[in-house]
């Protein structure tokens, strides 16, 4: 297996404390379904198929999206793994009507998606649950990732997209104080209204 960074071949890169998140938004929110941009090597695809009822999963390197495919295949897992950029396959997914995570770690290469992943699911008209690995965490340590410019992923960034997505004061968000595994930083996003689906 290639080696991109370590806890890769763990779920959230190793940090409980995310999954953790992850199903206190399912039993807030009742999710039903998972889309990842960004698949990696599956592992965190498998967990989350075990834990959500479906999932799609969208991975833009060839290498990584075939050692994932397979992982997922022989692990037998309800998940949809696509070799696909992740801003396309949010614009052609068909499952917005259903209580939703978005889990995005998709930040690799020279363009991040991160923004317009963000202004594909306000195109959609719905109001998910959004987790974005990576993310500044204000006071601590935890590892970050940057923009190609150098714009730190943080709250200063990503604001008008989420307004556009729940609009102003439609949503709150969350930081970890603690991280293990990799100790990288995320945030969460919920609406403060049960996620809903434009007719």
């Amino acid at each position: 297996m290639p080696r991109l960074m370590p806890f890769q071949e763990y779920p959230w890169n190793g940090d409980g404390y995310l999954a953790a998140e992850v199903l206190r938004l399912k039993d807030a929110h009742g999710l039903c379904h998972a889309i990842e941009t960004g698949t990696c090597l599956g592992s965190t695809a498998i967990w989350l198929s075990e834990n959500i009822h479906g999932v799609v999963t969208f991975e833009i390197n060839p290498q990584f999206f075939e050692i994932a495919h397979a992982r997922i295949e022989m692990s037998g897992a309800n998940v949809t793994s696509e070799l696909f950029d992740s801003v396309d396959g949010i614009n052609g997914i068909p499952m917005f009507g259903m209580p939703i995570l978005f889990w995005l770690d998709a930040h690799w290469g020279s363009h991040c998606p991160l923004l317009d992943e963000l202004d594909a699911i306000a195109a959609a008209g719905v109001k998910p649950c959004i987790i974005i690995h990576d993310f500044h965490v204000p006071g601590t340590d935890f590892g970050f990732d940057k923009m190609p410019d150098g714009r730190p992923f943080n709250l200063e960034l990503i604001r008008p997209h989420i307004d556009a997505i729940y609009g102003e004061g439609g949503w709150k968000h969350n930081y970890p104080t603690k991280v293990e595994g990799a100790k990288r930083g995320w945030v969460s996003i919920e609406p403060l209204s049960a996620p809903v689906s434009k007719d």
